[in-house]
């Protein structure tokens, strides 16, 4: 589906690895979180692993800690290890859109796609930021042969990032 690759040509562009950096939030804990982040994000997957749990056990109850874990086990292809990660998150912060797009991408990647839509959606209602969320969901549509929706989510992400930019 030619839509696709577009997408993912789009957003490696414009979003590039945006989706696992930590927000930016005063404090040491902020800046470990970015850190780890930012190893990961170099391929340094290993050397990010280690920073963001030396965070968590600094700052247990810091959800975004759990989430970055989440999104680095993820890349590793650790999948089970991450959704333990954004359950811990949601667990300490029930609302948050990354832990929720997270989850729904792990669980989508395992063949869970009624699950994975249903979260994905609920994160996309909760996210500031819902490009990813968007392609996620027009994945699993294509993975479900529905390809009007799939390329509908594809465009609705698209379209929402072009507005962020203005």
């Amino acid at each position: 589906m030619t839509c696709k690759y577009l997408f993912l040509l789009l957003v490696a562009l414009i979003v590039g690895p945006g989706w696992l950096h930590a927000s930016v939030a005063p404090g040491k804990e902020a800046l470990c979180e970015k850190d780890a982040s930012a190893l990961a994000h170099e391929g340094k997957l290993d050397e990010g692993l280690a920073a963001i749990r030396k965070c968590i056990k600094s700052s247990p109850s810091r959800a975004k800690a759990h989430v970055v874990l989440g999104y680095i086990l993820l890349k590793k292809g650790e999948g089970q290890q991450a959704i333990t990660s954004f359950d811990k998150a949601l667990e300490l912060r029930p609302r948050s859109s990354a832990a929720k797009t997270g989850k729904g991408i792990v669980l989508a990647q395992g063949g869970n796609l009624k699950e994975a839509e249903s979260i994905l959606k609920d994160a996309l209602k909760l996210n500031p930021d819902p490009a990813r969320t968007y392609y996620e969901l027009g994945l699993i549509y294509e993975q479900l042969g529905d390809a009007e929706q799939a390329l509908s989510h594809f465009k609705q992400g698209i379209t929402t990032r072009e507005q962020e930019k203005r």
